[in-house]
């Protein structure tokens, strides 16, 4: 009888837990640093940049882009590979086209020759502020 009892409180409590974290789970949002804030304590972390393109580089072996992006504090690379690439392009926009203008952009923390960059989440999360 007494398990019974324990196991309809740990099932109360476990069903509890998950609705709140499906209620929760909408309103948790990646970090915002600055640039300069990115360390590797950050690794396979999502998080949102804002900063200005200075530079865009195309590998056109494998057709990957490089994005210099630049804010007050600092410069960071951001990769975009072929197929987020491909989706951009999809809706009428160039990865050139992002060359001097404010974006946004979603994407994770990695390492790469010792320094940190970004790699762009997916298509929809890139967005041209000004």
């Amino acid at each position: 009888m007494k398990d019974r009892y324990m196991f309809k409180i740990a099932l109360a409590t476990a069903i509890i837990g998950i609705v709140g974290m499906m209620i929760f789970a909408g309103q948790i949002t990646p970090k915002h640093p600055n640039i300069n804030e990115i360390d590797p304590g950050m690794l396979d972390e999502e998080i949102t940049i804002e900063g200005v393109v200075d530079n865009i580089k195309e590998s056109p072996k494998s057709q990957t882009y490089f994005l210099e992006v630049t804010d007050n504090t600092g410069k960071i690379n951001v990769v975009i590979f072929k197929r987020n690439a491909k989706d951009i392009e999809n809706n009428n926009l160039t990865i050139f086209q992002l060359n001097k203008r404010r974006i946004k952009l979603l994407g994770t923390v990695t390492e790469y020759n010792g320094r940190m960059e970004l790699i762009l989440k997916d298509a929809k999360s890139i967005e041209i502020i000004a």
